[in-house]
């Protein structure tokens, strides 16, 4: 793993351990940069991860931490000092997703997707951000969704808990100005759940006016190019194939 010169810098992503999480933690990682990954019920993913980007030559640790709570995101900030003594760089990747129809949509469920992805990316931006504003600097980068910005059929409260996510990247780019950089990226077609409905996936994808699928590494470049260039705030970067203007 060839370091670049940002290998004393602090990287910190949750929900780290897998899936677009693992590609934009190797990502950094190949960036130079000293990670923590964070997990919340992935344990041995996240140490596998951690033990194959450190046979590599890299730094990281894993903490696991719940940071849907106020305790879970102050357990992983004070783990991170702890190891490293700062942090640069916060990934707010931690998240749900689920469909979610109007007609069937109950306040639980509606609470649930909230509190999945807006209440994590909140709580972790403010602790991070804070911390970042008053000593010296850094960056944020939040994982949003094309949802967020042109909502899908069928999944109201995820696409508003997405559009929040949007609302807080913008709002915090303001609010924590000038010292400390906030931007998100929005996903479209890429890394489809598990069990996903072949003819939607497709449907989908038919939608991009690239016509394919995209990578988590697609993602996980775009992670480490808003990371590095220091001019870029208060954006949201779609990653999606031009699915939003198809």
């Amino acid at each position: 793993m060839s370091l670049s010169p940002v290998n004393h810098s602090v990287a910190v992503v949750t929900g780290g351990a897998r899936r677009l999480g693992a590609a934009i933690s190797r990502a950094l990682a190949t960036a130079g940069y000293r990670l923590v990954v964070n997990y919340h019920h992935s344990e041995q993913a996240a140490l596998d991860l951690v033990a194959d980007l450190r046979r590599g030559g890299g730094h990281a640790c894993a903490v696991g931490a719940d940071v849907g709570t106020t305790r879970g995101v102050a357990e992983l900030f004070e783990q991170t000092l702890q190891t490293y003594g700062r942090v640069d760089l916060l990934v707010a990747n931690a998240g749900s997703f689920g469909r979610t129809p109007l007609e069937s949509l109950s306040e639980a469920n509606w609470q649930a997707m909230i509190d999945g992805n807006l209440r994590p990316t909140f709580l972790c931006t403010q602790r991070f951000g804070l911390h970042m504003r008053d000593h010296g600097g850094g960056c944020i980068v939040a994982m949003a969704d094309v949802a967020g910005l042109r909502p899908w059929s069928g999944y109201l409260s995820y696409n508003i808990s997405k559009a929040g996510v949007i609302s807080l990247v913008q709002t915090l780019a303001k609010e924590l100005a000038p010292n400390v950089r906030v931007n998100a990226i929005a996903p479209g077609p890429v890394l489809f759940p598990e069990g996903y409905d072949p003819a939607l996936r497709q449907r989908e994808i038919d939608r991009t006016l690239l016509r394919r699928e995209g990578r988590p590494e697609n993602v996980a470049q775009a992670v480490v190019a808003l990371a590095s260039n220091d001019y870029i705030t208060g954006v949201v970067l779609p990653v999606d194939g031009g699915r939003l203007l198809a």
